[in-house]
């Protein structure tokens, strides 16, 4: 039971973090950065599925089209708040060109 629960809790952490990861690069100045982690993601959903014998098709494509909609809302969250601080940004220049 309790080798369930850190199992669990391993896994949880990991997405958290993946996600995380996401989120950091997609909020960056460069677009393509938020686009490393949904490439590695479905290589490596890829190699699983053609390496291992027990992955159906149907979990593949289901795995990998949730997790490939988790990552892009990341990434449109990510550049969400990198237009935001960008045009903050542009409010503080203006302000100091009309002092």
């Amino acid at each position: 039971m309790d080798f369930l629960f850190m199992d669990f809790l391993f896994m949880g952490l990991l997405y958290a973090g993946i996600l995380g990861v996401q989120y950091v690069l997609s909020s960056q100045k460069n677009v393509y950065l938020g686009a490393v982690v949904p490439l590695l993601f479905v290589a490596g959903m890829t190699w699983r599925y053609v390496n291992v014998e027990s992955v159906s098709t149907m979990h593949y494509l289901l795995m990998t089209g949730f997790g490939l909609l988790c990552l892009i809302a990341e990434w449109d969250r990510g550049r969400e708040v990198f237009r935001t601080n960008q045009e903050k940004e542009w409010n503080r220049i203006r302000i100091q060109d009309l002092k």
